[in-house]
């Protein structure tokens, strides 16, 4: 619990792009790893038989498993964004372009979430 409480601290005192991407990045890493375990959790349904597999893929087919789709789109988009941010930033030294590549990976993320709007929601 202090540890939490430190961490909150920092991201008090260090209000940075950096400091959210960070912050971004491991949310979203952690969300992911959570869906992980449920996908294979639903998919080990397949060994139950056919009607077993079909009731659990159902529910996904509902209009809170199209909002479930979609908050996973975002999160994976946010995360595979910022993953080639990070990469990019490494890789090159692009250190002072932190800002602008935030920007283009926003802007980025942003054009996947309307197109994810179109496509899974409506």
């Amino acid at each position: 619990m202090q540890k939490i409480k430190e961490t909150f601290a920092d991201l008090a005192k260090n209000r940075s792009i950096g400091m959210y991407a960070f912050w971004i990045h491991r949310i979203t890493g952690i969300s992911i790893t959570i869906f992980l375990f449920l996908h294979i959790w639903t998919l080990s349904a397949v060994f139950f038989g056919k009607d077993a597999y079909d009731h659990a893929i159902s529910k996904f087919d509902t209009s809170s498993g199209y909002i479930f789709q979609y908050v996973l789109l975002l999160v994976v988009a946010a995360h595979l964004l910022n993953g080639i941010r990070i990469t990019a930033i490494d890789l090159w030294g692009l250190t002072r372009s932190q800002k602008k590549l935030f920007g283009i990976s926003l802007f980025i993320f942003l054009v996947i979430a309307g197109i994810g709007i179109l496509t899974v929601l409506l």
